[in-house]
């Protein structure tokens, strides 16, 4: 199961759309507190947005990795920001800027969740 994670309609229904194409299961929360009302249930891998109102893609990666959570989880970010990097790469979560080609998001995938549903 992939947990896409982003504020933006259009981006959730179109990444969904690529990933069930390619046989993933998927669900989609419009924000981290959504997804975090959610918690019960556990994705095999994440892909988070960094730039949402309330708390950010980062905030969130932070917060669960801080409880022991390590889901392989890909941050898709359109903005610019050098401090993002380092804070992603302590807790080991991939940065992405987009659009994220198509190819660069599935090869992520498979290496993360290395069997579509």
């Amino acid at each position: 199961m992939v947990d896409i994670i982003d504020d933006d309609d259009a981006v959730r229904d179109s990444t969904r759309a690529l990933l069930e194409s390619y046989g993933y299961e998927v669900r989609d929360h419009a924000s981290a507190e959504q997804f975090l009302e959610h918690a019960n249930l556990k994705p095999d891998c994440l892909l988070v947005d960094q730039h949402m109102p309330g708390m950010t893609g980062l905030d969130l990666l932070e917060h669960l990795r801080a409880k022991g959570d390590q889901t392989p989880a890909l941050m898709m970010t359109g903005r610019s920001d050098p401090s993002l990097e380092p804070r992603a790469a302590r807790i080991g979560v991939t940065l992405l800027h987009k659009p994220v080609p198509e190819e660069q998001l599935v090869l992520w995938l498979k290496h993360a969740r290395p069997t579509p549903a």
